[in-house]
């Protein structure tokens, strides 16, 4: 099962048609589950072959764009956003919602994962804007800790536009799941020029997921994110994404996408 992150930039002047945009994740990505952020479902709905949980009010105050998770090749999505009653459940509340949607995964007849799809609104607790997700990517982990103390924890993703560099990235988040990217650093070429890279000054292996611009000398960053339960390291069998594997991406969007195979 192929799981991917990717901002195709709906809310502010889209590069490519938003029905382009849902091809590519299909044909372009190849993926079994998508987690779109700052994502929409086309006009005229969910296109052919996908099945999707949103928001449909998007974040908000005429923004009708967010976090939106996606499947297909009869993968079922289970909206779990705002919680499950009962036993083995858990509570949640949002502070932004439309920025997070969550899923439990079902293949063939069992669920195999749960994903929580995150974008980091780059915004205080006040509405200010403060240009990352330093405010809200902890205050959205801190609303997730009854997920993640679930038994849905052990299956868990969660995955997107973080709006922080590496070396930005809240320490408790690692210290209770695995960056997949860092964890497989060691298999691909440094990246020349991480912006805030956690490395401290060694070759790293980040991905450039996002380019601010069109400018040759746009910052080189890694905002967008995939963390996995340590329960499932033994199932994730492929981790790739980013401009280097995704030749001519910034002509479609500023983010490249970020994918994790999963074989259960």
């Amino acid at each position: 099962m192929k799981i991917a992150t990717w901002n195709i930039k709906q809310a502010v002047a889209p590069k490519k048609p938003l029905e382009d945009l849902w091809d590519f994740a299909a044909y372009g990505i190849d993926a079994d589950v998508m987690v779109f952020t700052e994502g929409k479902v086309p006009a005229d709905g969910v296109p052919d072959g996908w099945t999707a949980v949103w928001r449909a009010e998007g974040i908000g105050e005429r923004r009708r764009w967010g976090t939106v998770i996606a499947a297909r090749n009869g993968v079922e999505l289970v909206d779990v956003t705002n919680g499950v009653d009962g036993n083995g459940g858990f509570v949640i509340s949002h502070s932004w919602p439309g920025c997070v949607t969550i899923v439990d995964v079902v293949q063939d007849g069992e669920t195999v994962l749960t994903i929580a799809g995150v974008y980091g609104i780059t915004q205080d607790g006040d509405g200010n804007k403060i240009g990352s997700g330093a405010y809200s990517v902890p205050t959205i982990l801190n609303e997730l800790v009854d997920l993640i103390n679930s038994p849905r924890g052990q299956r868990l993703v969660v995955t997107g536009d973080f709006n922080l560099w590496p070396r930005d990235m809240p320490e408790e988040l690692y210290e209770i799941m695995i960056d997949v990217v860092e964890d497989t650093s060691d298999t691909r070429e440094p990246l020349e020029g991480c912006s805030g890279c956690s490395f401290d000054g060694e070759p790293c292996g980040h991905m450039w997921t996002h380019k601010n611009g069109n400018s040759d000398n746009a910052a080189v960053q890694n905002i967008d994110y995939v963390f996995i339960a340590p329960e499932l390291a033994g199932v994730c069998v492929d981790v790739y994404g980013g401009e280097a594997d995704f030749q001519g991406i910034w002509n479609v969007s500023d983010h490249a996408p970020v994918v994790v195979e999963f074989e259960f």
